[in-house]
């Protein structure tokens, strides 16, 4: 080499170890020979982050939070996730370790493969040979050691990884497609990610855990651990292949959009081909594996834009209840829904609308406590639909307190011929709500039904503005 030309590898060099989005582009030809790089905003993007994440993790500083990632598919997320970070890792420190885990051990497995690829190439070893090496006594495909004692496992959602421990756990796509249309295949990678996988990190308060996903139903793994319980335990990045759903997190990323067309990778997917995505995956698979929303924010029969919201209570009306019950509080379960509502002048006003997971006691005492916030009155009726703890709840109301309640009348038809008979109501704008916190929350379940994963926000609708459409007008015919 002149001395140019080693001042030049020398510089090349040096800026890959300082910053992973470089060495990321460097890499690329040894992975991809015959794709050509075409790179976005999102991948200095990622790779940044990343990059914060190991540079604390060497220095041993505590995490604020494990990450979860959703972005399109075809947008190199395992090339830099689960293939080339834990390379350019072990430049900065070779004793890192890593479990890494798709939906499937072959995957997996040739994810890990294509990192060893990598650091076995003349490329890299001219580089970073004398750096660490992989030894000769640990080198199996789904498991292997270099000369440091870090370490990469390979792994699938759902396998073994007992005895292991690692730095960083990376879940990359925990579901296909196919199978996130299993509820059996959706609980089971949940629940390995929670009892086996989430335990394996050496120093749980240092450790990272990076989730790397396309959304392929609500109730997939992202949509699993951005629950109430769990949310602010992870930082959540969303980056939809289209901005205008408002699903962009952090919301500061929709500057990197296309401003005209509202694209966040014009080169990759143009709209021509979201649109030809859209055809091929119909609409639901679009919401998910495209914009990251895995029931389409409007699904067709109940529209947003139907409900005006209202700043103050109707005046002179009197509040009556409509309750949903569930079976029990475990919250894999539907939760018990409530809402109160008034009716005036062939107009119905949603007053408040609550999803709670209570146990039988404390659902009773809820209740009681709900209704009287909420504008209960001698006038008042509080109907029950008569299933799960239904028929319970109203003897036990009746037994021990004054409520005017009743067992609702059980439906005879599904759930979507129901919708139906009601959005003739809904859609010439008769039904408001009254402004509050809860109105994001139901007007999503409405939007999203039937395709969401609860809808009993939508079953207490349907039985209030039933309730006066079969009774006359407002005239409660089940109390004589």
């Amino acid at each position: 080499m002149t001395k140019k030309a080693l001042l030049k590898f020398a510089l090349e060099k040096k800026l890959c170890e300082m910053s992973f989005y470089e060495f990321f582009k460097a890499a690329w030809v040894v992975v991809e020979p015959a794709v050509p790089l075409s790179t976005n905003w999102h991948h200095k993007y990622i790779c940044d982050l990343l990059q914060a994440e190991c540079e604390r993790v060497i220095a041993q500083k505590p995490k604020s939070k494990d990450i979860i990632i959703n972005v399109p598919f075809r947008s190199t997320k395992s090339l830099i996730v689960t293939v080339m970070f834990p390379v350019w890792a072990w430049i900065k420190s070779p004793k890192q370790r890593f479990i890494t885990s798709s939906y499937s051990a072959t995957l997996s497995i040739e994810l890990a493969t294509k990192s060893r690829d990598i650091i076995f190439s003349d490329w890299f070893k001219r580089r970073w040979g004398d750096v660490f090496h992989i030894k000769k006594d640990q080198n199996l495909k789904e498991r292997y050691e270099n000369n440091f004692v870090g370490m990469r496992r390979a792994t699938s959602v759902g396998g073994t990884v007992t005895g292991q421990g690692a730095d960083f756990l990376i879940v990359d796509d925990p579901l296909s497609p196919q199978m996130a249309n299993s509820a059996t295949e959706r609980e089971n990678a949940n629940e390995w990610y929670r009892t086996t996988f989430y335990s394996r990190l050496n120093q749980p308060d240092i450790g990272v855990r990076i989730i790397i996903m396309q959304r392929v139903h609500e109730d997939d793994l992202t949509g699993f651990l951005l629950g109430k319980e769990t949310r602010l335990k992870y930082k959540h990045i969303c980056i939809p292949a289209k901005s205008g759903d408002g699903n962009i997190k952090p919301a500061y990323l929709e500057k990197f959009y296309e401003k005209d067309t509202q694209l966040f990778w014009k080169d990759r997917f143009s709209q021509k081909i979201l649109d030809d995505y859209k055809s091929a995956l119909g609409s639901y698979g679009y919401a998910g594996q495209l914009q990251q929303t895995p029931t389409p924010l409007d699904s067709g029969m109940i529209h947003k834009d139907w409900f005006k919201i209202d700043r103050y209570r109707v005046e002179d009306s009197v509040v009556n209840f409509v309750i949903d019950p569930a079976y029990t509080a475990d919250q894999k379960n539907d939760p018990s829904a409530l809402l109160a509502y008034t009716y005036k002048e062939n107009r119905w006003q949603i007053v408040d609308c609550v999803n709670v997971y209570k146990e039988f006691p404390d659902l009773v005492k809820f209740i009681q406590q709900w209704v009287q916030k909420n504008g209960y009155t001698n006038r008042s009726r509080i109907y029950v639909e008569p299933k799960a703890s239904g028929k319970s709840i109203v003897q036990t109301l009746v037994r021990e307190t004054g409520l005017n309640v009743k067992e609702d009348k059980p439906p005879t038809k599904d759930k979507v011929a129901r919708v139906s008979d009601v959005s003739a109501s809904l859609e010439s704008g008769r039904v408001s709500l009254l402004n509050g916190d809860w109105n994001d929350e139901f007007l999503d379940q409405l939007a999203k039904f039937p395709a969401a994963k609860h809808d009993d926000m939508v079953d207490c609708l349907v039985m209030a503005v039933n309730k006066e459409i079969w009774s006359g007008g407002g005239k409660v015919l089940y109390f004589s």
